[in-house]
Order: C-alpha cells, then sequence, then structure tokens
C-alpha cells in the first residue's frame, strides 16, 4: 500500500484516511519520501519544504482520525502551493532574487485560500517553483531553478507560470496544487502534464494573500488528477458548496473551429475529432461554430499591448527599480511592454476587449460551453526557445490559446483526451456558472475514461 498510495487521487487517499486503512504520518512520509527518492530535475519542482509544520499537522489530523472528527474528506491531504502565495512564517518570493531580497525578512499571515485549506485538514507541504513574477507561459526562469516536463523524456518546457504545482503532481509528489491563472498559468502546465486544470470565474477564490500580477485577470486555480478532485479543492478554497449534478443532454455545446484547432497538425485533428465524435455518440448535442472575436481580441494584444504587461508593470515598478539585473530577461522584456503603454492606449484596449465580451456572450443564446484544443502545440524543447526571440514567439503562442478565458471571464477547465499526451481540451461557460461547467466536465470524464 505505501508504495502504491502516491499514485492515488486525493479522493482515493480520503477515503482510505476515513476508513482508517492509513494515517496522515505515515502518508505524508510516503510523499516525503517520494520526493527524496525523486531525481534532481523533478525536485526542481518545489521551491520549499515546509516539513516541520507539516509533520504538526498530520497529527492533529491523526488526532482527529482517531476521534471521528475529521474536518474533510481532504484531512490530512499533503498539497503544494506555487510560491506566489504567501504561508504564515513562509512569504512568497514569486520565483524571484529580487523579491526574495525585498520579502525574505517580512512577516506574512496565511493567504485567504490556506487559511481554508487548513480548516478542512490539508496540510501544506511544498512551496512549487513558478516562472518569475508568475510572468510567463513557457515555464522558464533563469533566476532559480526549474523543472523541465515531467512527462517527456527530452527536455521540454513544463509550462508556466505555474509550473512546479504541474510536474509535483504528475510526479506524485502531492496529490493536488493550487497555482494562479492570469492568462494560462495552470491550465498550459496542466494540458503539457495531462492533468486537469481548473481556472474559476474572476474572484470566486480570494487573491488576498497571493503575489498579483494583473488585477483584472488574476485568479487562484487547482491541478488535480481528476474532476472530483478539482471540485472538492474548489469548494475548500472558495467556501462554496458546489455539487455536481447530472447535466441534461439536450444541453448544447458549440466546438469552435475557426481558433487553434485549425493550427493543429493533422494527427492531432484527427484525435481531437475522434474525441468530438466519441462524446457525440454518447448523446451530448455537440455542433461547429466560429468565434471570430478570439483571433480579434488576441491581434489586439498583439499589435497594441496587453492589459496584464500594463498592470504588471505598474504595481511592481517600484520593486523593479531596486534590482532590474536580477529579472530574468525574458520577464523584464514583459514588464517594460507595459512600461511603454500609455494610459490612454491602455483604456482603448480594454474597451475594445469588453465591447467584444458583449458579442462573444452573444453565442450563449444558441449554446451552453465552448470547447476546443486547450493549445495547439506540445511542449517545445528548451534548447529551441534559448534565443529571446524564439522565446517570444512560443510564449505569446501559448499564451494566445489561453489568454481568451482570462479576457472574457470564462471558467474554464482543461483535461486531457488520454492520459500521459499532451493534447488536452478546454471547456468553457459564462461567467459565475463554475457549478455546471464542473458538472458538464465529470459527466465528459466519465466518457472518455471509461
Amino acid at each position: 500500500m505505501k508504495n502504491n498510495i502516491t499514485k492515488l487521487t486525493a479522493y482515493e487517499i480520503g477515503v482510505l484516511l476515513e476508513k482508517r486503512k492509513i494515517d496522515p504520518i505515515s502518508l505524508l512520509e510516503s510523499f516525503l519520501e517520494n520526493y527524496n527518492l525523486a531525481g534532481e530535475d523533478t525536485k526542481r519542482g518545489v521551491s520549499k519544504i515546509i516539513k516541520k509544520e507539516a509533520f504538526i499537522e498530520a497529527k492533529l489530523s491523526w488526532e482527529r482520525q482517531k476521534n471521528n472528527n475529521r474536518l474533510s474528506i481532504f484531512d490530512g491531504i499533503p498539497s503544494g502551493w506555487k510560491d506566489v502565495i504567501d504561508i504564515k512564517n513562509y512569504p512568497a518570493y514569486g520565483g524571484s532574487k529580487l523579491l526574495k531580497k525585498l520579502r525574505k525578512n517580512i512577516k506574512v499571515k496565511d493567504a485567504y485560500v490556506v487559511t481554508n485549506a487548513r480548516k478542512s485538514g490539508i496540510i501544506p507541504l511544498f512551496k512549487t517553483s513558478t516562472v518569475e513574477f508568475a510572468f510567463g507561459g513557457l515555464g522558464l526562469n533563469s533566476s532559480q531553478q526549474y523543472p523541465k516536463n515531467q512527462m517527456y523524456k527530452d527536455l521540454r518546457c513544463p509550462g508556466g507560470s505555474s509550473s512546479g504545482s504541474a510536474t509535483t503532481v504528475f510526479s506524485n509528489l502531492i496529490p493536488i496544487a493550487i497555482g494562479t491563472d492570469t492568462a494560462g498559468s495552470i491550465r498550459i502546465p496542466s494540458c503539457w502534464h495531462s492533468l486537469i486544470g481548473f481556472k474559476p470565474s474572476y474572484n470566486n477564490i480570494s487573491c488576498k494573500g497571493v503575489l498579483p500580477l494583473s488585477k483584472s485577470y488574476d485568479t487562484v486555480g487547482t491541478i488535480c488528477k481528476t474532476i472530483r478532485d478539482s471540485t472538492i479543492l474548489y469548494n475548500i478554497l472558495s467556501k462554496h458548496n458546489l455539487n455536481l449534478f447530472t447535466v441534461k443532454k439536450k444541453i448544447k455545446i458549440g466546438v469552435v473551429t475557426d481558433f487553434n484547432f485549425s493550427c493543429l497538425e493533422a494527427k492531432d485533428k484527427l484525435i481531437f475529432e475522434k474525441f468530438i465524435n466519441k462524446l457525440v455518440n454518447h448523446g451530448f448535442n455537440l455542433k461547429n461554430i466560429k468565434i471570430p472575436e478570439f483571433n480579434i481580441a488576441n491581434k489586439i494584444i498583439e499589435q497594441e499591448g496587453g492589459i496584464v504587461n500594463y498592470e504588471a508593470w505598474n504595481y511592481w515598478k517600484d520593486s523593479i527599480s531596486k534590482g532590474e539585473h536580477l529579472i530574468d530577461k525574458n520577464v523584464l522584456s514583459r514588464f517594460h511592454l507595459g512600461k511603454n503603454m500609455s494610459d490612454k492606449v491602455f483604456l482603448d484596449i480594454r474597451y475594445r476587449i469588453n465591447k467584444l465580451k458583449k458579442k462573444i456572450y452573444n453565442n450563449f443564446d444558441s449554446i451552453d460551453f465552448i470547447i476546443l484544443p486547450t493549445l495547439s502545440t506540445k511542449a517545445p524543447e528548451i534548447k529551441k526557445i534559448t534565443d529571446h526571440e524564439r522565446y517570444i514567439f512560443y510564449n505569446n503562442l501559448v499564451l494566445s490559446n489561453t489568454r481568451i478565458a482570462n479576457l472574457f471571464n470564462f471558467p474554464a477547465i482543461t483535461m486531457p483526451i488520454k492520459k500521459n499526451y499532451w493534447l488536452s481540451f478546454s471547456v468553457f461557460c459564462k461567467e459565475k456558472k463554475d457549478e455546471i461547467l464542473l458538472s458538464v466536465a465529470q459527466e465528459i470524464e466519465n466518457v472518455i475514461y471509461d
């Protein structure tokens, strides 16, 4: 049991804890043993081990277990937290030498989401690595060690910016992880690791105690192995009480054909089409649709700059002035895009994006959900993007696929079409419809993994 338990989902582990088949202390020891036996590259997904406090909490969880007083099904489950999230006595450094220098001596409280997790007995075990300032989609970071993609034998990008959150779950160092998503930072590494990545509607989970990047689009979300784990964790972090329910098959799903699907290689198009046909054969009501506003929005961002760049620069500029030379050059160049954007241009972009949002939401008069590939390309080899211009090309490529959900406040979930393969799909719906999105995702999961 000890050798296999770390491969289970959080819910499956929770059931074993509930039945007293295992205890929280031996569980914690099993995950720490996995970490100790892992290769150096895999360990780079962890930026800090919170070992002493984790054992204290595991002992408390064990007492609750013995007294039949567990706080939740996840009571005693170890977890990973992206290093943009403050944990008491462990300030977030955001994968940055500069932020570590500026924040290492400050006292911080638990972020709101950490407090909620503790109230349900979840044990913070790891701070997980991130792109510096959480500002990049590929997962690279010259300011600290970062893991390569764990799904490939060759050196490929892990995806970012929640790179460590995905690599540690994939490698069974932890069963669940928490990240942030401003333009795809949960969904990109989840896609490239064949995991479930959930970005909820904006502000459904509080960002209090989380280092900001763009206050207009920052979201806290989850990386898990199943929809059930994602739903339970979302409920705990958000203090919602969503219940998955059977969705009537009359619900209409639009398959977006004029966006990133057209960029897939021929073999991956066939895999995606086969997946869509399987859903149709199981009674799902799908139809092909076009949403030209997705490409229009990306063109605006590419030609005139992003709201994220502008807001990131204006929040962090004073800190950056204290050590610009310490910042990853790729991240710094993105800050400078925001520095060079005028207030007038920023307001104009935001106005135009909001106009596009109204047009896009008109589609929901005839459909309930949107489905499309999460990304149009597999993780690139790291050696191919050491050049700054190549980095910009691939970073823009992946973010152009995922930022749509943030720009238009779609709750979004990415799921692998088949296990241990990079090709994933995403489902979007109207803002604040997270419950029905997770319910539909559960039904899709039941079909494709049966």
